[in-house]
């Protein structure tokens, strides 16, 4: 049977009971990929044999896919499609219960835990570079803001640590990534890796580089949050956050980055990507954060120019 429509493609249906549901909708069908979404399937950890069951997707997504474990990153398998020059209908997005081998920036491993959301999304924007700004790398951090923010039974707000930390009470709950497949000035694919901690918090190496984990179940145990339910409001969020962009420009992202922060207005050391990784990694600066600038860098009262780069750290 072929496959016609934007639709979800998946091999553990039952994780997935209560996102996309329409009054009237049939249940979940059995299909068989044709060769294009079979090498997407696999690419982003889909076994080649398995049996995978499918229902419409919520527009403006093209396709879905979830798989049940991924042995690898999908944000790497999607990149290594596309360079192939496989490219899936976009806007895609995917998604693995569990997996091995994720990662955050420069490597840095992400744990991908049963009842967490480890979700990679596609947009082919086609746009300069100058058009769309740093605006990619804002997007998911601000939509994990969004779709958190829907639950007000949180009893605290969602706030951005510099670059691309998402933390609740002090605890990191989400990180994101952004990579970019360019030709030119042209931006061609903007591929946006999310990990949000809905029902398990990661064991991590405690030291002064690592911001302290957590999960929405751990820091807010009265409500019911499930990955479903966070899965569409994320969805729902980059979607919009996406048109924004090319609508406004980055903006407006920018606006709401700004609000969301919180490193402005507090005493901060920035250091070296390596810190902790190396013992050679020198600090670039300490000060209190007076601002963040459209192109992200960080601005401090005590140095003389914007940092783009670096690992914060909070010293009050």
């Amino acid at each position: 049977m072929g496959i016609t429509g934007p639709l979800i493609i998946t091999d553990c249906p039952e994780a997935l009971d209560g996102f996309a549901e329409t009054v009237g909708q049939s249940g979940w069908q059995t299909t068989d990929l044709p060769v294009d979404s079979r090498r997407a399937w696999e690419a982003v950890g889909g076994l080649g044999h398995a049996r995978v069951a499918r229902r419409p997707a919520p527009g403006p997504w093209r396709q879905i896919m979830a798989v049940g474990h991924s042995a690898a990153s999908q944000v790497d398998g999607l990149r290594e499609l596309i360079q192939a020059g496989d490219s899936p209908p976009a806007p895609f997005a995917c998604l693995a219960l569990t997996g091995d081998n994720f990662h955050g920036n420069r490597g840095r491993p992400w744990r991908a835990l049963d009842g967490n959301l480890h979700l990679t999304a596609l947009f082919s924007p086609y746009r300069t570079a100058g058009e769309l700004g740093v605006g990619l790398s804002m997007l998911p951090t601000l939509a994990v803001v969004d779709a958190l923010g829907r639950f007000d039974a949180l009893g605290q707000a969602p706030c951005i640590k510099w670059v691309n930390d998402v933390l609740l009470g002090g605890h990191k709950v989400s990180g994101v990534i952004t990579s970019t497949l360019a030709k030119g000035d042209c931006i061609e694919h903007a591929i946006l890796g999310i990990g949000v901690n809905i029902a398990a918090t990661p064991e991590l190496p405690s030291g002064r580089f690592t911001q302290p984990p957590g999960s929405l179940r751990e820091l807010a145990p009265d409500i019911l949050i499930t990955l479903p339910a966070i899965l569409a409001g994320l969805l729902d969020s980059l979607a919009k956050r996406y048109q924004q962009l090319l609508e406004h420009g980055s903006g407006a992202l920018h606006d709401d980055y700004l609000r969301h922060s919180c490193v402005i207005g507090h005493d901060v050391e920035v250091w070296e990507e390596t810190a902790g990784e190396h013992d050679d990694a020198k600090r670039l600066a300490t000060g209190r954060v007076t601002d963040i600038l459209p192109d992200l860098s960080l601005q401090l009262d005590s140095a003389a120019k914007p940092l783009r780069r670096g690992r914060l750290i909070f010293v009050d």
